[in-house]
């Protein structure tokens, strides 16, 4: 019951004491302006800095107090999953919504999402994003599916709205994992397929093909019933989910966009949607992308031909980059190529490998003798020649790069050459595609940019694939949900999505929810509250798909600011001496050439540190290691203010035997 005392108590352990004083153990440490406390801190404020550049992907509890958050305003906390057991709609059987990518993340891509219902899941896309310079080595991203995997039993579907790779481009990561039909359309299921080709483990997924235009339906478990409706978007045989569950109708609009005219004839099912839609729509899950844009599009992929047959007119090679997905858009460079008498060239790895999907799966028409080879380009008349290439963002190593800077094996640039960037850049890509058209226009050539196309008199040269303003009052008109889900886009695009619900069709703001990846959302016949969150985040993988991890990242990210510095150093174990001069590589960080007076100073207390740990008996050399591997970061900041990896080596070597080599932990 009472505390015993102890007869003779254990004395501290002054090594586990933090407070108290360092003592420099060598004069060269003792020669140094900067305290220790210092170093340490700038250390911290670097890490704190590495650390923050490297978790923007990571996803915990994520700050979002806007006001249609689905609690009023008020921020999430773990709390609230305590409390969301109390809710009235928890007593009641419900179909969860929740997304695993694609809301608010830091660009567009990754989208993913999930409905839930008893015994019966339905996933809705499988993306990758694009992560930027932020994440050297990181090629693209993909979601966290625990929640799936321990679920993996009651997956009945997997169901893809286009082909796009923010929408398709993780599949060969995750189906794998998650065995269970899948469903798309036609072009999207042979884009799926060649995305497979690439899964080094062979696996051969369920595909099936369910036609938009005979309003195909498929029931998946007891609890679903889906069926895919036509969009227009930037990509052919794009559609929209209509997924009749227990509690009501929920739409997933996909990407989409309204076209008069499209180039295919295939216009958006605007009838269908209507019809599904008569009984009410329970939620409409809307895309976001284009939604605070209110200028109206007063032209069409027709018109982007228009603009081609004229630019083709020009004298010299006609070279036209844009997305390697826009079949359609390849589709008017064909047409407009045959109106004028020129042949077509294809040049990218991405290109040609959707091309050949594409002719797979009559997509796309190709009229008599338009191709040709990028090797027979030479063989004709530069009046006769049009490149297709990729690189319209600027993308370093693109085809549409290396001709800028030279480096293209087939292309040379020449002053007669007109170059149409067929394509608008995507936020963030500016500076790059700037870089690019610089580098062109140096070598004499003509740039087209959609952007400026006014300046040089010419037609429209892309349009968005992503509807505006206008467009969603239109399609929200139509289907008029009870409740309303903002996807597909970060942040500020979600939330103008639902200001916009809100002011055109005054939506209550408890009716709209502007989510995070990984918020759980529950639906009945006739409420629907935010009641949780499950495990969500990104998993990152480099250009040889293979995953990368956060330890990796932060390193990488910590070299390319600092640097790293090693110090390797060899010990004859018998009379505890230097068997030669400490090695010093510097990387990233100082010329060493140029450093000459540090890297002696570096040297002396290197001397001093070892002719003091072995003075008595063998160090040990963990300790040694870490003791080195502080003061030495002391003294390059000392010097230089900045705090690079340091890698210590020690090699205790025995004369008569082979080095031992003791590796830096």
């Amino acid at each position: 019951m009472g505390q015993q005392r102890l007869k003779t108590p254990a004395p501290d352990d002054r090594r586990k004491q933090t407070n108290k004083k360092h003592t420099p153990d060598t004069a060269v440490l003792a020669g140094t302006a900067t305290r220790r406390g210092e170093v340490m801190r700038a250390s911290r404020r670097n890490s704190d800095l590495i650390n923050a550049k490297a978790s923007q992907h990571i996803i915990n509890v994520p700050v979002n107090k806007n006001e249609f958050n689905g609690r009023q305003g008020q921020q999430f906390t773990t709390g609230d999953l305590r409390r969301a057991s109390q809710l009235p709609i928890a007593k009641e059987k419900t179909l969860k919504v929740i997304p695993l990518g694609g809301l608010g993340e830091m660009g567009i891509g990754k989208n993913m999402a999930l409905l839930e219902y008893e015994n019966d899941i339905i996933v809705i896309d499988m993306g990758l994003l694009f992560p930027g310079n932020d994440y050297p080595g990181i090629n693209y991203m993909v979601a966290d599916i625990t929640y799936l995997e321990e679920r993996k039993h009651k997956i009945r579907g997997l169901i893809f709205t286009h082909a796009h790779l923010d929408h398709v481009g993780a599949v060969k990561h995750l189906l794998k994992r998650l065995p269970a039909p899948v469903y798309g359309s036609k072009f999207t299921i042979s884009m799926i397929q060649r995305q497979m080709e690439e899964d080094p483990t062979g696996y051969s997924p369920n595909l099936n093909v369910l036609n938009p235009d005979t309003h195909e339906k498929v029931k998946l478990g007891d609890a679903f019933t889906i069926e895919l409706i036509r969009v227009n978007h930037s990509v052919p045989d794009s559609t929209a989910v209509a997924i009749k569950t227990p509690v009501g109708l929920v739409i997933h609009s996909g990407d989409w966009r309204f076209e008069d005219n499209p180039v295919d004839g295939k216009k958006f099912d605007l009838e269908r949607m209507a019809e599904v839609a008569k009984d009410g729509v329970l939620l409409l899950m809307n895309e976001s992308t284009n939604c605070e844009y209110m200028d109206k599009i007063e032209h069409g992929e027709i018109d982007i031909k228009e603009s081609f047959k004229e630019v083709m007119k020009r004298p010299g090679r006609i070279i036209i980059s844009a997305f390697s997905s826009q079949i359609h858009r390849i589709q008017s460079v064909l047409e407009a190529a045959q109106v004028n008498n020129r042949h077509v060239a294809f040049a990218g790895y991405s290109m040609i490998q959707n091309i050949e999907v594409a002719l797979r799966a009559g997509a796309l028409k190709v009229p008599n003798g338009v191709i040709m080879k990028m090797d027979d380009i030479i063989k004709l008349p530069d009046g006769k020649v049009v490149v297709v290439c990729t690189g319209s963002q600027g993308e370093m190593n693109a085809v549409l790069w290396r001709m800028a800077t030279g480096s293209h094996r087939h292309i040379k640039v020449k002053p007669q050459d007109t170059i149409v960037f067929s394509s608008n850049p995507i936020p963030g890509n500016e500076i790059n595609v700037v870089k690019t058209v610089d580098g062109l226009m140096r070598e004499g050539s003509h740039v087209l940019e959609n952007r400026i196309r006014e300046f040089d008199g010419c037609g429209p040269l892309h349009l968005s694939g992503h509807g505006n303003y206008h467009d969603h009052v239109k399609l929200i008109n139509i289907l008029k949900p009870k409740f309303y889900m903002p996807i597909h886009g970060e942040f500020h695009m979600l939330v103008h999505n639902a200001e916009l619900i809100h002011r055109e069709f005054k939506t209550p703001r408890e009716n709209i929810f502007v989510m995070d990846n990984g918020d759980v959302l529950e639906l009945t016949a006739k409420q629907a509250a935010k009641t949780g969150r499950v495990k969500v985040g990104s998993v990152m993988y480099d250009g040889a798909a293979e995953e990368v991890s956060e330890v990796v990242l932060k390193d990488r990210l910590h070299m390319s600011t600092e640097g790293i510095f090693t110090v390797i150093l060899t010990i004859d174990k018998a009379t505890r001496q230097f068997m030669t001069s400490p090695d010093i590589i510097s990387r990233g960080f100082i010329y060493l050439r140029d450093s000459e007076e540090l890297m002696s100073k570096i040297r002396r207390y290197l001397k001093q540190k070892v002719i003091k740990a072995y003075a008595a008996d063998q160090p040990d050399l963990d300790d040694l290691k870490k003791s080195i591997r502080e003061d030495v970061a002391h003294i390059l900041y000392d010097e230089t203010e900045r705090t690079p990896i340091v890698i210590v080596v020690i090699n205790e070597v025995s004369r008569s035997k082979e080095p031992t080599a003791v590796q830096p932990r």
